[in-house]
């Protein structure tokens, strides 16, 4: 036996399949309820991490454990953090259910509360806990508070509270309540109950006070989020990045930038420095970006990295989204976190280095491939740099993949490859799967590719006859397409049809249906309509405001007004 802990003990051991046979001697030869108890801990760690080895982790338990409570913690524990936390439920019902069940103490409970995913079990859990002696415990009864908030069943995460002696909560109680209350956008209810706070914990609590800034900003509240951060007695880097953060999805660049030059420099964290980043990019204001980015004064993480290279996609710069690989590579940032691998091969194919995209997909595969997202970003980036059947490959053996599903923008990046390629049937098929196989809506830019294949391929009527049948108003992506196809292919009478369709579009969004409808009329002779069609785009033309194009040079981003 000494030998068979020395074993498990040890690192030679790495996978379910090498620590089988020692299990099952110690099982039939009768030694298992003998075996040190702090020997088990490895193998329970190893056996929680998958779902198919999670029966095995209970049987171990059943043979080995015993009355010994700590090992039944420490395995709800891990089932409460695996791919299966119900089996937390399952062991704990295992071990009631022994000819001699050990007594669950204050540790018990908050694991198998975390674990809890719905009403029924969150009652049960509670009642145990009464039952049990535990009402009393704040820490026990913390977590059950928390567990009513998760599931959503916050009347009785109140009841629960409420029925809490007020000597008993403390300033996790009262954070756990309010914060419930106001994620959810019950405002009121929860300022309500942070009036109701003891001046000595909310002074000391600026949890519950983050928790409201948040909550306002959220619901588009940012002033009282501010008077709320501005009264604040003691501020912290989350209470900073809360107001930050409310501004930035606000919209408002100025008071997010001013508020973060404001904030204290040895409290600015990766977080701060990646919301401003971030809004900044929202806004396509992309080289503020950049330019902040290169000052920044802590290390980026995965999420910064990907929005970062979200910037250099957009304008086009590619020397400075490989020096951003290159960071990533050198401190071994991982690439499945945060969709950083596919931020990095949208970047590589925007740039049009498609070539670069597709080597970084495949050699780092391992990696990349249970992310939906680094899959459409080579098969739209493949798609719209002339590589479109390389694109449709890549979709079929997504497709064929058991490790990522497609999306809607799945199917548009192949549809968009075979609109390249003229692949009729192909597109047809393609459209068609979206919602047979996997259940997906197909959108307005899914309806445009697919009127733009059968357009291209002179199926004029077909192409209308799918204008007709969305269940939706066809936009000017769609409209264009179709009377991009009626120009070719000189369908007046068709044109006649979609002109009614164009004018009740947005006219700011109107011009290039309007600009095609003119060139139709005009090479049919129909000059009186097309002079018509040409006077109103420029009325429209003259309230304009003038866009910009961003061209790299030697590393350095350049502006020109178009």
């Amino acid at each position: 036996m000494d030998l068979i802990e020395e074993v498990l003990r040890s690192s030679s051991i790495t996978t379910v399949r090498q620590l089988d046979p020692y299990l099952t001697l110690l099982i039939v030869t009768g030694l298992a309820l003998r075996f040190p108890h702090h020997s088990l801990h490895f193998p329970i760690n190893l056996l929680s991490r998958s779902p198919s080895s999670l029966h095995r982790c209970r049987h171990l338990s059943l043979s080995f454990f015993g009355p010994h409570i700590p090992l039944w913690n420490h395995l709800i524990r891990r089932f409460s953090s695996s791919p299966s936390p119900s089996s937390s439920l399952h062991a704990f019902i295992d071990m009631l259910r022994l000819p001699r069940p050990p007594s669950p103490d204050h540790m018990t409970f908050p694991f198998l509360a975390k674990a809890s995913s719905s009403f029924k079990e969150g009652t049960q859990i509670h009642s145990q806990v009464i039952r049990r002696g535990f009402a009393s415990d704040v820490f026990v009864f913390n977590n059950l508070l928390h567990m009513y908030a998760k599931s959503g069943s916050l009347d009785l995460s109140r009841t629960a509270f409420e029925s809490m002696p007020e000597r008993h909560r403390n300033e996790v109680s009262w954070t756990t309540i309010i914060s419930a209350h106001a994620s959810r956008g019950e405002l009121e209810l929860a300022r309500s109950m942070f009036d109701r706070m003891p001046e000595r914990v909310r002074v000391g609590c600026p949890a519950v006070w983050n928790a409201m800034i948040s909550a306002f900003a959220a619901h588009g509240l940012v002033s009282v989020a501010r008077k709320w951060f501005d009264r604040m007695p003691g501020r912290n880097a989350a209470s900073w990045n809360a107001m930050i953060s409310g501004y930035v999805r606000a919209g408002d660049m100025s008071a997010a930038r001013g508020l973060f030059d404001r904030m204290p420099e040895d409290e600015r964290d990766v977080v701060s420095w990646s919301a401003v980043i971030s809004g900044y990019v929202s806004l396509n204001r992309c080289g503020d970006a950049l330019e902040l980015f290169k000052a920044m004064q802590v290390k980026p993480n995965e999420a910064t990295l990907a929005v970062v290279l979200s910037a250099c996609a957009r304008l086009a710069a590619l020397e400075q989204g490989r020096r951003v690989h290159a960071y990533a590579e050198r401190n071994g940032l991982r690439l499945e976190r945060d969709n950083l691998g596919a931020a990095l091969v949208d970047m590589y194919a925007k740039c049009g280095s498609i070539e670069s995209a597709s080597e970084l997909f495949w050699r780092r595969h391992d990696e990349l491939k249970h992310s939906t997202s680094a899959w459409n970003a080579l098969i739209t980036g493949l798609a719209v740099n002339g590589r479109a059947r390389e694109s449709l490959e890549v979709y079929e053996r997504m497709r064929r993949s058991v490790t990522a599903r497609p999306d809607g923008v799945t199917f548009l990046g192949a549809l968009t490859a075979c609109v390249h390629c003229g692949l009729v049937d192909e597109g047809r098929a393609c459209f068609e799967s979206m919602s047979r196989e996997y259940g997906i809506r197909a959108e307005l830019k899914h309806y445009g590719c697919v009127v733009d294949l059968l357009g291209r391929a002179g199926l004029l009527e077909e192409a209308e006859g799918v204008v007709q049948s969305m269940p939706m108003k066809p936009d000017m992506v769609v409209l264009s397409a179709l009377l991009g196809a009626c120009r070719i292919h000189r369908d007046v009478s068709m044109a006649d049809r979609l002109r009614t369709r164009v004018l009740e579009l947005d006219p700011h969004q109107a011009d290039v249906c309007f600009l095609q409808l003119a060139s139709i009329y005009a090479s049919a002779g129909r000059w009186s309509d097309a002079r018509a069609l040409r006077s109103v785009l420029e009325r429209q033309s003259s309230k304009k405001q003038p866009g910009f194009s961003l061209v790299e040079s030697g590393g350095v981003s350049c502006q020109m007004t178009v």
